[in-house]
């Protein structure tokens, strides 16, 4: 069981290697951060899951999404990230 399990973590971490988004410290536009501010768990997160968090919003922000929705999105978003940091 104990080899099965190894296997098993090693495949997730590659899989999430491929899956999440890398990135690179940046700039933020000022609406990223004031739809950031209002994610009350955001702080607490990792700083790596942070600026994926800012990379999302910012995407969001980019194909002119309503703010709330962002926000509800954002939230959702950052409370599924908890669970990995």
């Amino acid at each position: 069981m104990d080899a099965m399990l190894q296997y098993a973590t090693r495949r997730i971490v590659e899989l999430e290697a491929l899956l999440l988004v890398d990135v690179q410290v940046t700039v933020w536009p000022a609406e990223v951060s004031m739809v950031y501010s209002q994610i009350e768990s955001a702080g607490n997160l990792p700083a790596h899951h942070q600026r994926r968090l800012k990379h999302h919003i910012n995407r969001m922000w980019l194909e002119e999404m309503p703010v709330p929705s962002i926000v509800t999105a954002a939230r959702l978003l950052a409370a599924a990230m908890e669970n990995y940091a």
